[in-house]
Formats: C-alpha cells, sequence, structure tokens
C-alpha cells in the first residue's frame, strides 16, 4: 500500500489586520497629502482673488515673509516697525528659515511654502503612526486609525495650508514626543538610546526655535520622565544619561541663537522679545480673552526700544494682576472657555455655518479624546506623551491670550486618544454575543 504524498510545509501566513496596516497607513498618507494640497490650492487662490495686501490671511504671516527674505538676502535679521525702530528679536528663526528655503528654491511664490507645508502635513500623519505605536503597542488598529483621523482633521489640513509656525512644529513637536515614547521603558543604554535622546534634544530645540512657547514643555516632559522611573523602581542612571544626552542636543539647536542674541543685547535672550507683549495682550485692563495689541501703537508704548519695551509691558501685567486678581480669574476662564471651544470664535472666522459644521466634527472628537484619557488614565506615558500637549496649551493660554487654533497643535498627538475613544465606544456599542445552550 502506497503512503500517500507528503504535504510540504506552507510558510505561516501573517494575519490579516497587521498585513494591511502598512496599506492603511499609506492611505491615510495619501489622502492627507492630497486634502493639504487642496487646501493650500485653494488658501492661495482666496488670497489672490481677494486682493489682499499680506501673504496670508493672518497679519503674522507678514512677519515670517518678511524675516525669511531678510535671511535669504543675508540681510540683518530684524523687522523695522514704526518708522525706524528695529526689531532683532520679535520672533525666533526657525520658521523664517523654513519659508527662506522655500523662497531660494520657488521666490517670493506663497504657494510653494503652501505646498512644501502640505508635504509635512502628511509626513505629520505618519509621525501619529510611529508615536501611537510606540506608545499603546503594535496589536490594535488604534495607530492606524489614530493617523487616518489626523489625516482628515479639518482644521489640521487648514494648518498646513496657512503661513503659521504650526505646520512646521508639529512635526518636530512629534519627533520629540517620539523619541520619549522610544526612550520610555528602557532600562539601558546603547545606539539606540542615544540616537532618541539626541532626538528629543534637538527637535525640542527647533520647535522651541519655531514656537516659542514650547519652551518650558521640555524640561517638564523629561523631569515628569525622571520621576516616574524613581517612583516606579526603574533604574535611573540610564534615563539621567539620556536627559544629559537631550539637553547637549537642546542646547547645540539653540546655541547659535543664544549666542547671537548675547552679542546684540549682552544679555541671555533665550527664545524672543515678546512675551511682555504677548503677556500684556492676556493681561490688561481692556482685555478680553482674544488678542487685540492695538496698545502697542499707544504713544507711551511704540517709542520704545524692543527691550524697553518687553520688560515695561511684563511690569504692566504683573501690575494688573495684583490690582485686580478677580478679574484676571475671570479672565482665565473666559480664556479656557475660549481655549476648548469647538467652534472658532476669531473675529472674522465666526458664521453659523461655520460654527454648525466646526460642532459636528469637533464636539465628537473632543470627547472621544475624553474616552480614550479616561481608559488610559492609569498609564503615565498617554497623559504626558498624549495629552501632555494639549493640556499644556490650555494652561498657558489661561494666562496669555487665547483662542481654539492655539489648541490646534495638541489635538495632533492626542488623535492616538481619540483613536483609542473611538475603539472604545464601538467595542461598547456591539451587541453581546448569544451563546449557544446545549
Amino acid at each position: 500500500m502506497s503512503k500517500p504524498p507528503s504535504q510540504s510545509p506552507q510558510p505561516p501566513q501573517p494575519a490579516r489586520a497587521s498585513s494591511s496596516r502598512p496599506g492603511w497607513l499609506l492611505l491615510a498618507v495619501e489622502v492627507g497629502l492630497f486634502l493639504r494640497i487642496v487646501a493650500a490650492d485653494s488658501v492661495e487662490w482666496y488670497v489672490q482673488r481677494t486682493g489682499r495686501a499680506g501673504v496670508c490671511v493672518f497679519p503674522d504671516a507678514d512677519y515670517y515673509w518678511k524675516l525669511a527674505q531678510t535671511i535669504r538676502r543675508g540681510e540683518l535679521y530684524q523687522i523695522v516697525e514704526w518708522g525706524d525702530i528695529p526689531h532683532f528679536a520679535l520672533r525666533t528663526p526657525g520658521y523664517p528659515l523654513f519659508l527662506a528655503g522655500c523662497q531660494l528654491i520657488a521666490g517670493d511664490r506663497p504657494i510653494a511654502a503652501r505646498l512644501a507645508q502640505a508635504v509635512l502635513g502628511a509626513l505629520t500623519v505618519w509621525l501619529v503612526y510611529r508615536l501611537t505605536r510606540s506608545v499603546l503597542g503594535t496589536e490594535s488598529k488604534v495607530p492606524a486609525i489614530a493617523a487616518g483621523l489626523t489625516a482628515v482633521h479639518p482644521y489640521m489640513i487648514l494648518m498646513s495650508a496657512v503661513l503659521l509656525s504650526e505646520a512646521v512644529f508639529v512635526p518636530l513637536m512629534l519627533v520629540s514626543l517620539w523619541g520619549m515614547a522610544v526612550l520610555w521603558d528602557r532600562e539601558s543604554g546603547g545606539r539606540t538610546a542615544i540616537g532618541a535622546a539626541l532626538a528629543v534634544g534637538c527637535a525640542s530645540g527647533a520647535a522651541v526655535l519655531t514656537r516659542p512657547s514650547w519652551l518650558l514643555f521640555v524640561p517638564a516632559m523629561l523631569g515628569a520622565w525622571l520621576v516616574w522611573r524613581w517612583f516606579a523602581g526603574r533604574s535611573i542612571g540610564p534615563a539621567v544619561r539620556s536627559v544629559v544626552i537631550a539637553a547637549v542636543g537642546f542646547a547645540a539647536v539653540m546655541g547659535p541663537w543664544w549666542y547671537r542674541n548675547a552679542t546684540i543685547y549682552g544679555q541671555f535672550v533665550p527664545t524672543a522679545l515678546w512675551m511682555g507683549a504677548s503677556l500684556y495682550d492676556g493681561l490688561n485692563p481692556k482685555a478680553t480673552g482674544a488678542s487685540d495689541m492695538r496698545f502697542l501703537a499707544d504713544p507711551d508704548v511704540w517709542p520704545m526700544d524692543e527691550r524697553d519695551q518687553d520688560a515695561e509691558l511684563t511690569r504692566r501685567a504683573k501690575a494688573f494682576v495684583r490690582a485686580e486678581p478677580r478679574r484676571a480669574l475671570e479672565l482665565a476662564l473666559v480664556k479656557l472657555a475660549r481655549y476648548w471651544s469647538p467652534w472658532p470664535n476669531a473675529e472674522g472666522a465666526r458664521s453659523p455655518l461655520a460654527t454648525v459644521a466646526s460642532a459636528v466634527v469637533m464636539i465628537p472628537l473632543l470627547g472621544l479624546i475624553g474616552v480614550g484619557l479616561w481608559t488610559l488614565r492609569a498609564d503615565p506615558r498617554a497623559w504626558i506623551l498624549l495629552a501632555g500637549p494639549i493640556l499644556y496649551f490650555s494652561g498657558l493660554h489661561m494666562i496669555f491670550a487665547s483662542s481654539m487654533r492655539y489648541r490646534t497643535p495638541g489635538e495632533v498627538p492626542a488623535m492616538s486618544l481619540a483613536a483609542v475613544g473611538l475603539v472604545r465606544c464601538v467595542r461598547m456599542a456591539r451587541p453581546p454575543r448569544l451563546t449557544a445552550v446545549a
């Protein structure tokens, strides 16, 4: 009797869900890029059609664009206002450097910068996926869902199209958070730990040069990590070494700007001489919670040089808080409400249609973020790396002027929480399986 022919062993087949995730990620990146290119073209068409004097819909863009031109032409990095008053540190150079690169390639055509930012927006989708995988693992669909939410988020799409620093800041912030996620549970050093620590430091430095308000989050994040490892009984030595490496990377990136400011002012200027104006914008007798810097045109303010102006406006803001602490507290609550508003609250951006459309998207999304954070409430990484930025900016803008615009960068890593919340809600909505009774 002949033996049946032996069957050759078949190679193991990967799980369908796992094999499909790279495809879903690629689709999310492609969709994100497409939507951002459409937004870039639309904003450029709108600016050209309306014949606006500036390069974009927000006046801050003109400052960035002019500073980028000084870099491209090799001129002194400054903005001259009120006729002949120079401002050498009105804005940090991170975003103007990016714009200068775009100008070097395409000249004074803003559409080139918008399209470059569309590419950065697509990169943001991929970075959210990587961050989510590093924090929450690879076994669930959550990273792909987080990437998908980032790809279609309307305000993140708009953020890539307008000439504001958020377009460059957000990818740098995500690299820093991703590096921190890689370091989180490591018990020893090695090339991976050194690379991740350098990524945290260098990306954080570049992020601060792009958006100075990120400055306080960096030591808070590193300090919270060390405290957690201490109380969790983890080895603290490798973590301290990683923090030192991150600090070296941070200082290496920030160093040229610090040196340049020291040669101009004869003192240490860590970011920009604009905090006094921003502080007084949020804390003054006429403050409403929104930004209104018309006080810079007052005859007792505009003639000052930038150092004296910064110091005087800081003094006035502190004096206002001391004189009217109750009003300062009321303003903090107003600014908190503006920050968490589900619809636009800036002048010129409000309409019934925009309010309803924004509420339809943002109320469920913010709810999912809350559900996701509650689901991961025992995980310190979720609090620091995923929810940390949106909560940090929330607290910061209870002091400075506030708007939902300032929430959008913090929403990007929080898309991981929204994905967790969505998965949980879907599972809760499923009917229970019926078990057959013998």
